[in-house]
């Protein structure tokens, strides 16, 4: 923080220490260290953000992520949009919340506020009468206002009833003796009310308050904004606060606290939470552990790292100490931003302050390394739980089922579901949502089905995601009409839909080439407010062409024919497709009107400032691969253009065979290489398939051979054995070419090969009709076209054999290598013998 606010200017320059090694045991082992954390000034060299702001003394601010270095230097570096992350993966939110007590006083309750609760609980909300006549009956007993807010806050922990609580407050008004009693009534029943997610009520019974002249007071102002805060409505919750200071009432410790909280809880820019505490140190008002545990929330949730080991460094040097709530928070903030061995080592730190790590602690660690996964260390610290017999709660116990799910472990699942029930913890919404994930993804659909009756059976309402997850897994497994209908039926839900719920249905039409219907839908989420993300344009932009396999009775479509699929979509689609389909139909084999679409799809996306990923480059390229024409898909190119200009340049010169290009694709692949297996092999298959399909076959075996070299796909290249699992179609024909090139290399050593060579292609588990594999028919096709004597095994339809000795005396043969040298169509001239070097070093 800039000093123009003393005397709490941060200053984080700390001699730098030596990290203490990562122990095995490392949360047994006690050691002595000094109060403040031993690794977090160790954390800005292995984290990728800047410090050197704070070693200036500024506080909180925007940090710079160090670039990836590029291998040609002169090179122009890849855009922003090219190097973003692939995903906009949302982590669930899981309670971090500090333990709070409802009620604080320094007397007990009399016995007659303790009869009168009981009583209370027991009546009707109906019975209005019963309610002023049970309160008349005690009110010569009670104390005020002690005794009143004890019974509302026992009515709002117990019972659970908004309105009934909301009745006994009216009730209770006109009994207290002053405006001040009338306030901490009023501001009793609004932290009620907010905790019980009724912030209407709670702002219904604030203007109440101040309609009637004891509701104008710091207590109630912060207590509403706390109320909004409880509810993630930030925004509601700052408004309310300038209020506060536009009447005159100046804010507290507790204001500050609560609108600080309800921006870290509500997903505000860091700058502006940070602005607040600025404002409270300006007005002199101490900050307290609150304040920092607030702000380091604010910190996990941006993922403000280096921010949050300051804030965290910082509690030491004004004398406040932390409490378990600082450490679970900060050592979330560790484990959001991957950085688990630092975030263990917070654990002797804890200890060395005698805090001791409880469920959360564990539980944060667990989904840490879970989302990393890193199952084996997740279930480490659970059997550590076990041992030091700290009891598992429902978020744990979701913890441990989500690992298990993600494993495949279902004999493990289903004794933790057992020992849920045993000691007494209901699943919840996210313990079922994470099991109809998991069997969904094994095809399980009998269990499946089991869930959602049980669901209902024990009252526990689907959220969002519940339908979210129904649409994709019934989707992937093609049962189409069953992910409609899981659609249809949300919207006579009544639940509000979200982005993730209409990219899930979206991507459904899209990967069935419903391109126009997808569009119909972006349309209706943009007119209800909801805005589409990059996930939900990569899934449109990759539909395009697709529609072919409807329309023109495609191989291995699995439906009948082009007249009769239309009439199976309409009915499988009903009310969405009926006023759009029969346009569709009539024009289908005009494929330019979904390229129309597409090429305004991204207008719409500038419009929109949504920012593109890779995987938004690899539908492109996709996308190319459809065109009818080699114009469409020059036209579909340029739209890279508008994106990433480098990337363009790469993809453009690689499609026109100009030699120059592959020194910019070299620190293309190199950027590429950096991303996860996933995101690197679809960014390769789709270039390689625009390749082969234009004819630049030479350059689809050049950009494979890259991909081989960086192990772009695992496990794929062996000198007997090639397996095509994980590639495109113009991806495995080029590897086929190379991978036989460089068998032949192999025999003109004069080294003999094995009894049997094999190409595994699968059988078309995961097609949509389930054996009938696209990439084995292509691969057939490719090996007859050649006269390559490979057949299917008899046991194993998705493995092409050959014996050794037949293989190599095709290998052999004078016009072999004549076959299996490529060409393309648009090339500089370049030899053929080029590859040999290439060939000799993934033989090595």
């Amino acid at each position: 923080m800039a000093s123009s606010t003393p005397p709490y200017s941060i200053n984080t320059s700390k001699p730098h220490q030596i990290p203490h090694p990562n122990p095995k045991n490392h949360l047994h082992k006690q050691q002595k260290r000094p109060h403040r954390l031993q690794s977090s000034s160790s954390m800005l060299t292995s984290s990728s953000y800047n410090s050197a702001s704070s070693a200036h003394g500024k506080f909180l601010t925007p940090s710079s992520s160090t670039s990836l270095q590029s291998h040609h230097l002169s090179l122009p570096l890849l855009g922003p949009e090219f190097r973003r992350s692939r995903t906009t993966k949302v982590i669930s939110k899981r309670n971090l919340s500090s333990p709070r007590t409802y009620f604080s006083q320094t007397r007990s309750p009399s016995a007659a506020a303790v009869d009168i609760t009981a009583r209370l609980l027991c009546s009707s909300l109906d019975d209005i009468q019963g309610l002023h006549g049970i309160l008349g009956s005690f009110q010569h007993k009670l104390k005020i206002p002690e005794d009143y807010c004890f019974v509302l806050h026992e009515l709002g922990n117990r019972d659970k009833c908004p309105p009934k609580a909301l009745a006994f407050f009216h009730a209770s008004i006109p009994l207290m003796r002053n405006s001040t009693e009338k306030g901490k009534l009023l501001t009793a029943v609004i932290g009620i009310l907010g905790k019980l997610g009724r912030h209407d009520l709670a702002r219904q019974v604030f203007e109440f308050g101040l309609s009637q002249g004891f509701g104008n007071t710091v207590y109630a102002y912060s207590a509403l904004i706390s109320a909004y805060a409880r509810n993630g409505l930030s925004s509601e919750a700052m408004s309310v606060f300038s209020l506060m200071k536009a009447t005159g009432v100046r804010p507290n410790n507790i204001s500050y606290n609560a609108v600080i909280d309800a921006c870290g809880k509500g997903g505000v820019d860091l700058e502006i939470t940070v602005g607040f505490f600025r404002e409270m140190l300006q007005n002199g008002i101490c900050p307290d552990r609150k304040t920092f545990n607030s702000l380091l929330a604010g910190c996990s949730h941006a993922g403000r790292l280096e921010d949050a080991r300051i804030l965290f460094d910082e509690m030491i040097d004004l004398g406040i100490g932390r409490d378990i709530y600082t450490y679970n928070t900060f050592i979330d903030v560790l484990c959001k931003g991957g950085n688990m061995e630092f975030a263990v080592e917070v654990i002797p730190d804890m200890l060395t302050n005698y805090i001791q790590p409880n469920v959360v602690t564990y539980s944060t660690l667990m989904d840490g390394y879970a989302k990393l996964e890193r199952h084996d260390e997740a279930l480490n610290l659970y059997m550590e739980m076990k041992s030091l017999g700290i009891q598992l709660d429902r978020v744990c116990y979701n913890t441990l089922l989500s690992i298990y799910v993600k494993s495949g472990r279902y004999e493990d699942i289903t004794r933790v579901c057992e020992e849920m029930e045993v000691i007494g913890i209901d699943k919840d919404i996210i313990t079922y949502n994470s099991l109809i994930t998991g069997y969904g993804k094994q095809g399980r659909f009998d269990i499946v089905s089991y869930l959602i009756r049980d669901m209902r059976k024990k009252g526990v309402a689907s959220n969002v995601l519940t339908y979210s997850t129904l649409m994709d897994i019934y989707s992937k497994a093609g049962m189409h009409e069953d992910a409609a209908n899981v659609f249809f039926d949300f919207k006579e839900s009544g639940l509000k839909a979200d982005v993730v719920l209409y990219s899930s249905f979206i991507d459904m039409l899209a990967k069935n080439g419903l391109v126009k219907c997808a569009m119909w839908l972006l349309d209706e989420m943009t007119q209800i407010g909801i805005e589409p993300n990059v996930v939900t344009y990569n899934t449109i932009i990759d539909g395009f062409g697709k529609s072919r396999f409807f329309f023109e009775g495609g191989i291995g479509n699995g439906m009948a024919g082009g007249k009769g699929n239309c009439n199976q979509i309409v009915k499988i689609f009903g009310n969405l497709t009926k006023e759009i389909m029969q346009p569709m139909v009539e024009e289908a084999t005009k494929k330019s009107e979904d390229l129309f679409c597409i090429l305004g799809l991204f207008q719409r996306m500038i419009q929109q400032r949504v920012k593109p990923n890779v995987v938004t480059f690899s539908a492109i390229l996709n996308a190319c691969s459809r065109c009818d024409s080699f114009e469409d898909a020059s036209l579909l190119l340029d739209q890279l253009r508008l994106f990433d200009s480098f990337v363009y340049g790469v993809a453009l010169g690689l499609l026109m065979g100009c030699r120059d290009a592959w020194l910019r694709a070299q620190s293309l692949f190199d950027e590429v290489r950096c991303m996860d297996n996933p995101t690197s092999s679809a960014f390769y298959n789709a270039l390689t398939d625009m390749l082969w399909h234009y004819g630049q076959r030479r350059g689809a075996q050049q950009v494979v051979l890259e991909g081989v070299q960086r192990q772009v796909w695992e496990n794929t290249w062996n000198e007997f054995t090639l397996d095509l699992h994980l590639m495109s179609s113009g991806a495995a024909q080029a590897m086929v070419h190379l991978w036989l090139l460089s068998m032949s290399a192999i025999i003109s050593k004069g080294q003999k090969l094995p009894e049997v060579v094999s190409i595994l292609t699968g059988w078309g588990k995961h097609s949509k009709v389930t054996g009938a594999s696209p990439l084995r028919r292509v691969i057939q096709t490719l090996l007859n076209s050649i006269g390559a004597p490979f057949h299917l095994e008899r046991f194993n339809i998705g493995r092409f054999v050959s014996p050794g000795a037949i293989a190599s005396a095709w290998l052999r043969e004078s016009g072999t290598i004549t076959v299996l040298l490529l060409h393309d169509e648009r090339s500089q001239p370049s030899s053929p013998l080029t590859l040999l070097p290439s060939l000799q070093a993934l033989q090595l």
